[in-house]
C-alpha cells in the first residue's frame, strides 16, 4: 500500500511540474483573419495591428526611460503588447543637439545619419543586455535589411525572463530593426515573443512594420513615410 501511495505521489508531482511548465511557457497563437486587425492612431503613429495587442502611448514614459547617451533623445514611443513576452516597442530617436546645417557652421563635421543609426542601434541592444530582467541576453545574428526601399539594421536576439524556480524562467526571442526616418531621426522596432510562436508572430510584426505610418513633426500628417 505504501508503494501505491508513493507512485500516486510521484505521478501527481510530475503532473504538477508539467502544468507549471505549460503555464510558464504558453503557446500564443498569432491572428490569422483580417477581422482580427484594426487601425489605431497614437502620437505620431498610425498603426494597423492585431486587436489583441494592447496599445500604450505614454509620453511620460519617455522621461522615465534611461537616456542611452548625452547625444541621443527620445521623441516618441508606442508599445503594442500582450503580456510580458509578446509585443513590439516602436521608438523615434534623434540627436539631442540639432545637427549643423550646410553652410551654418564652417568647419563643423557633417552629420552622418548612417553612423548615428548604427550607434543608436548598438545603444538599444546594450540597454537590453544590461536590463536585470533580461537574463542571458545574446545577439544571435546581425543583418542588413531593406524595408520599403530604406536600408537599415536587424539584430536577432534571445534572453530569459528570470524566475526563482529556474525551470520556470521564460525564454524570449525577438529582433531589433533600426531604420532612418528623416534626415535627423531614426526609428527602432523591437519585436519579441515566446520562441515557439516566433514563426507566426514574425509575419505579424513584418506586416506592422510594412504598413505603419509616422507623422513627420514638420510636415502634414502621414506624408509618405518610408516611401
Amino acid at each position: 500500500m505504501l508503494i501505491v501511495y508513493r507512485i500516486f505521489w510521484i505521478v501527481g508531482l510530475i503532473a504538477l511540474v508539467a502544468e507549471m511548465v505549460i503555464l510558464a511557457n504558453p503557446r500564443q497563437i498569432a491572428p490569422q483573419r483580417a477581422s482580427d486587425w484594426e487601425i489605431r492612431e497614437q502620437g505620431r503613429f498610425r498603426v494597423r495591428a492585431p486587436k489583441h495587442l494592447r496599445l500604450e502611448h505614454d509620453l511620460l514614459q519617455i522621461l522615465r526611460l534611461p537616456e542611452p547617451s548625452d547625444e541621443v533623445q527620445f521623441l516618441d514611443i508606442v508599445t503594442l503588447s500582450r503580456g510580458e513576452r509578446t509585443g513590439m516597442q516602436i521608438i523615434i530617436v534623434a540627436p539631442k543637439q540639432t545637427p549643423p546645417q550646410l553652410g551654418q557652421m564652417q568647419g563643423a563635421p557633417p552629420f552622418n545619419l548612417s553612423q548615428f543609426m548604427r550607434r543608436t542601434h548598438d545603444m538599444y541592444l546594450a540597454a537590453m543586455r544590461e536590463d536585470w530582467g533580461n537574463v542571458d541576453f545574446s545577439e544571435t545574428k546581425r543583418t542588413t535589411v531593406r524595408i520599403r526601399g530604406v536600408e537599415g539594421i536587424r539584430s536577432d536576439y534571445e534572453y530569459k525572463i528570470p524566475h526563482p524556480v529556474p525551470f520556470l524562467s521564460m525564454p524570449v526571442r525577438g529582433y531589433l530593426i533600426t531604420l532612418p526616418l528623416s534626415p535627423t531621426e531614426v526609428i527602432h522596432f523591437n519585436a519579441y515573443c515566446p520562441p515557439n510562436s516566433f514563426g507566426d508572430y514574425e509575419k505579424v510584426y513584418d506586416q506592422i512594420i510594412a504598413t505603419i505610418e509616422v507623422r513627420q513633426a514638420s510636415q502634414s500628417p502621414f506624408g509618405g513615410w518610408l516611401r
